[in-house]
């Protein structure tokens, strides 16, 4: 897989839990501490997020990081 299609649908599976949850990417982005800007940045998979971002993610999603990877490659497979 190439890394523009990896961020593609990592930015898919964060928008999938961002509106299970309810929330806008501005109240994601105020949960972080970070900017609605680079929500829909990561969502529409123009950014690779770091390590510390993924586990800042899984944080505020209320998940562990290893649930949060397995999700994710959960959605690849699918």
């Amino acid at each position: 897989m190439e890394k523009s299609e990896f961020d593609r649908r990592l930015g898919l599976y964060v928008r999938e839990l961002r509106t299970k949850k309810g929330w806008s990417q501005q109240i994601l982005a105020s949960k972080m501490g970070n900017n609605f800007q680079n929500i829909s940045r990561l969502e529409r998979g123009e950014v690779s997020p770091t390590f510390f971002w993924i586990d800042e993610l899984a944080t505020v999603f209320e998940m562990k990081l290893k649930d949060f990877v397995e999700g994710f490659e959960n959605q690849l497979l699918h």
